[in-house]
């Protein structure tokens, strides 16, 4: 499928692992024809650090938002998605990703192959991640947290409303990068949620910008 493609849309660092993963364990080549879309800085370190491993991967095309926002929409406003009379494009994608840009897509005329290619799954908090967290708030502990997605915010929100020091935990800086991101976690409860610059680069420097008060 993918070689009959122009375009495969790649909307998240971990798809790119998953794809990129899954094709060196068979031991196949990227296929030349198919060119890359990702989302932003984030994705495209995580896509850099396949491209040699990769056979084919090195030489493919790759089209990414060039300022933030950096999201599909921003991804979809690059004028090689303007009008896709019958070209080929696959999304790879959590299984329960996005529906609005495949309809998008779908409308500006792509022959699209939506492909679900991993899943969210459940985790939950080690039992000595309450204490950990007691024994920093007893202390006044230096505490930073790094939220990806307005889902992790909510699922964190959920694990911190049972502690005993719930109320410290979210007055706790919270960094993440995508300003829609940043607004749900307002209206989560965050008090203080901090947009960083993007990538892990981005994240670093804003963790370590804060001196004293991280770990």
């Amino acid at each position: 499928t993918l070689a009959r493609c122009r375009w495969v849309l790649l909307p998240s660092p971990g798809a790119i692992d998953v794809v990129m993963g899954a094709f060196a364990r068979l031991g196949l080549a990227w296929p030349a024809s198919a060119g890359i879309g990702v989302i932003g800085p984030g994705s495209r370190e995580v896509l850099d650090g396949w491209r040699a491993r990769l056979p084919g991967l090195a030489t493919v095309s790759v089209i990414e938002p060039d300022r933030a926002p950096y999201d599909a929409d921003a991804l979809l406003a690059q004028p090689a998605f303007g009008s896709l009379g019958g070209v080929g494009v696959a999304v790879l994608r959590r299984a329960d990703g996005r529906e609005d840009w495949l309809q998008t897509l779908h409308a500006r005329g792509a022959t699209l192959h939506a492909i679900s290619v991993y899943a969210a799954r459940d985790l939950v908090a080690p039992a000595e991640a309450a204490g950990w967290i007691g024994a920093r708030a007893a202390r006044d502990a230096p505490v930073v947290l790094s939220v990806a997605s307005a889902d992790a915010g909510a699922r964190l929100g959920a694990f911190v409303d049972g502690l005993p020091c719930a109320e410290w935990v979210r007055g706790r800086p919270v960094l993440t990068q995508h300003p829609r991101i940043a607004e749900a976690l307002a209206r989560q409860g965050w008090r203080r949620v901090e947009r960083h610059a993007p990538g892990a680069d981005g994240l670093a420097g804003a963790i370590e910008s804060r001196g004293s008060e991280t770990p």
